[in-house]
């Protein structure tokens, strides 16, 4: 019985070594940084589409330097980026 247990034990700890350098071998994905240079307080009727056209931004760069903006719930006062770059 003894050395069952020991097997047992061998096993499960082996299993959990690999495990760990699985997961510390893959590669951390990297968050870019934006820098933004100029903000914009969202006013009455505004959306993101309508702040992109009017700043002359793609749909794309605006959504990078505001990458926690939700357009969906954008709001009256809210400080939205509409220059500035990603790092």
């Amino acid at each position: 019985m003894m050395k069952f247990s020991s097997i047992s034990f061998a096993l499960i700890l082996s299993f959990l070594l690999i495990t760990m350098f699985i997961a510390e071998s893959r590669p951390t994905p990297t968050v870019a940084d934006p820098v933004c240079s100029i903000i914009h307080g969202v006013e009455e009727g505004e959306t993101c589409f309508t702040i992109t056209q009017r700043f002359i931004l793609q749909e794309r760069q605006f959504l990078e330097i505001n990458p926690n903006i939700n357009c969906n719930t954008i709001f009256v006062g809210q400080w939205v980026c509409v220059n500035g770059k990603v790092n």
